[in-house]
């Protein structure tokens, strides 16, 4: 029978206290190079503790990724990716159906607006067309595109 080493109890605590997790939104044109840069964090290493993981994520949310921090000094901090999203081969979703929003006049208080859901979600048009329009975004912005 083959004897297995078990882990000791100093070696096994719940994540949030030994890891610590941060997250970092970092402008549109920060790239992966930029961010696994040793001194990209140095504003803030005097948080950093060996293991610790970064989610990184961009406004545009191009950049995703998750880092893991190596090693610290005073001024700068190693870390390795340990999970990037990258567009190309990430499986992809459908969109479903969306329903279309509702174009109604609300009165003089809230003119034309569009409803989605049978939730008013935007008032004050001055006609028809601009309500439309306006919905029309908001339906592209709901299917992601």
């Amino acid at each position: 029978m083959t004897q297995v080493t078990k882990l000791a109890g100093h070696r096994f605590a719940q994540a949030d206290y030994a890891i610590g997790r941060y997250a970092a939104t970092v402008p549109s044109e920060t790239t992966l190079e930029e961010v696994t840069h040793p001194e990209f964090f140095a504003n803030h290493v005097s948080v950093f503790r060996p293991g610790m993981t970064i989610d990184v994520l961009s406004d545009d949310h191009k950049l995703d990724c998750t880092l893991r921090v190596l090693s610290v000094t005073k001024t700068s901090a190693a870390v390795r990716v340990i999970r990037l999203f990258d567009e190309a081969t990430a499986p992809k979703v459908a969109s479903g159906d969306v329903s279309p929003p509702q174009i109604s006049f609300g009165g003089p208080h809230h003119k034309w607006r569009f409803l989605h859901g049978g939730n008013v979600i935007q008032t004050g048009f001055d006609t028809k067309e601009a309500a439309e329009k306006a919905a029309e975004k908001y339906i592209e912005l709901m299917k992601g595109e």
